[in-house]
């Protein structure tokens, strides 16, 4: 009950903008990080489309791909995305930042610490709303974000450009930012959370 209450509360203090949502990314971290931003992705899910009464989870682990992987996957999963009673859930935080994540990219000319990755995220996901795989990959190649369900999104926005080929319209938007806590000097460390939806036209 305490945890239906906690995630409750979360839905109920967001607007369904997207739905009904063919595919969100959702952040993944314990539900006191990051429950108030998912809610924003999960909002946007209509289970009188997508779940009628029964419902099959099929959990999908995405290794560590290639490009061409990626593409290969894509094209594959590109039929199951086209069925409106399918939803895609794809779960991935954002930036890992500090010295127990290996990652410590500081770009001076954003201000405080917590706002140069503000920054990095927020390109990544302008990236990912305009439904680019390729120009996803070059971000990930120069930047090192440590997103880490960047293969999975990889595979997502294949299978969206293999839809669009088709001649398929959809898009995808981001609805909620947040950071764990914000870095200040490099001693801190914070992952950051992103939830949006992709909506079919």
């Amino acid at each position: 009950p305490q945890l239906n209450a906690q995630l409750e509360g979360w839905l109920s203090q967001v607007q369904s903008t997207k739905r009904p949502a063919r595919a969100i990314i959702a952040p993944h971290a314990g539900y006191t990080y990051c429950g108030s931003c998912a809610a924003h992705a999960y909002k946007q899910v209509d289970p009188s489309i997508t779940h009628k009464d029964e419902f099959t989870i099929i959990p999908v682990l995405v290794g560590a791909l290639s490009e061409s992987k990626e593409q290969e996957f894509g094209k594959l999963f590109s039929k199951y995305l086209a069925d409106p009673s399918n939803l895609f859930v794809v779960s991935s935080d954002f930036c890992h930042w500090g010295q127990r994540f290996r990652y410590s990219y500081y770009d001076e000319s954003q201000g405080e610490i917590y706002r140069s990755i503000e920054h990095l995220d927020k390109m990544g996901m302008s990236i990912i709303e305009q439904l680019d795989p390729v120009s996803f990959s070059n971000y990930l190649k120069k930047y090192h974000n440590t997103i880490c369900g960047r293969h999975p999104i990889g595979v997502l926005l294949n299978a969206i450009t293999e839809l669009q080929k088709n001649g398929m319209n959809m898009s995808f938007s981001f609805l909620n930012y947040a950071q764990s806590s914000q870095c200040r000097n490099w001693q801190d460390s914070s992952v950051s959370y992103a939830a949006g939806a992709l909506t079919v036209h």
